[in-house]
């Protein structure tokens, strides 16, 4: 059992799909929710022990698209309820 922890972010929406396919290519990373398609904000949840390499990995991605961390969408419901300031922690069994 690991913490899964998930984190939002707004993308231009042409950025979406590119960002879900570098995502992907890193299988077992993290994985891309979207949550508003017109705001483009996404959820991408990850384990925690993946925390630093997501990190280096939107670092990078930062210089090649506009992505930007906000806070979770009062809009935003479900599965990944629990949160903690802009992170949500919770366990997956």
């Amino acid at each position: 059992m690991f913490d899964i922890i998930a984190r939002y972010f707004q993308v231009d929406r042409h950025d979406l799909v590119y960002l879900k396919f570098i995502l992907d290519a890193y299988e077992g990373l993290a994985t891309l929710s979207t949550i508003e398609r017109e705001g483009a904000i996404v959820r991408i949840a990850f384990p925690h022990f993946s925390g630093a390499d997501l990190d280096a990995l939107l670092q990078a991605l930062s210089w090649e698209i506009a992505i930007t961390e906000v806070p979770k969408p009062g809009s935003c419901s479900g599965f990944l309820d629990t949160i903690t300031h802009e992170k949500e922690v919770f366990c997956a069994g």
